[in-house]
């Protein structure tokens, strides 16, 4: 008699168990899988394009503001009372988005980093609606600069830039809480 183990025509015989060896390939399976995995990936790829077309159409820009007109009356009157008057532009760039303004309110720096002579003054006196692809103006007139050494300032670097052809140089700050 030979002395090799009992087999099963099935399967093997391990720890008293009967196992049965996995097939070695499942062609449909494995077909199946990589289809529904393709299938699953396409649809992903194509939803984030699409969601990224939307965001790039409907993100909101921020609006635009500018200074259309500035003086300052009364700076060659050597540290007199200043009157300041103007208008600003506020421009609305979205194609689909209105903006909610809060009231809005312009600060004024003498020579850009220098001394603020005008804090806080409310220009709108109330909420302003901006529609749309629309451009509406603000105007500000008669803004009283108090007297002080900012405007001794304005008044010799007027007479300077009055002689030299130059001009005195003011930075305009808006400032408003937006809703989209």
């Amino acid at each position: 008699m030979s002395s090799q183990p009992p087999t099963a025509t099935a399967g093997f015989i391990a720890g008293g168990r009967i196992r049965r060896p996995l097939p070695r390939e499942r062609p449909h399976l494995t077909r199946c899988t990589k289809l529904l995995c393709s299938w699953f990936l396409s649809l992903l790829l194509v939803a984030g394009v699409l969601l990224f077309v939307v965001y790039l159409v409907v993100r909101p820009h921020r609006p635009r503001f500018h200074v259309a007109a500035f003086t300052a009356a009364g700076v060659q009157s050597g540290g007199g009372p200043v009157a300041l008057s103007g208008q600003l532009t506020i421009h609305n760039p979205n194609h689909d988005l209105a903006f909610f303004f809060g009231r809005v309110y312009m600060s004024v720096q003498y020579r850009g980093d220098g001394e603020v002579v005008v804090d806080g003054k409310d220009l709108t006196g109330g909420p302003l609606y901006e529609p749309p692809r629309g451009t509406s103006a603000v105007g500000f007139e008669g803004v009283a600069v108090p007297a002080g050494a900012a405007t001794d300032m304005m008044a010799r670097d007027a007479a300077a830039a009055a002689a030299g052809g130059g001009g005195v140089a003011f930075t305009v700050k808006v400032r408003s809480r937006i809703r989209y």
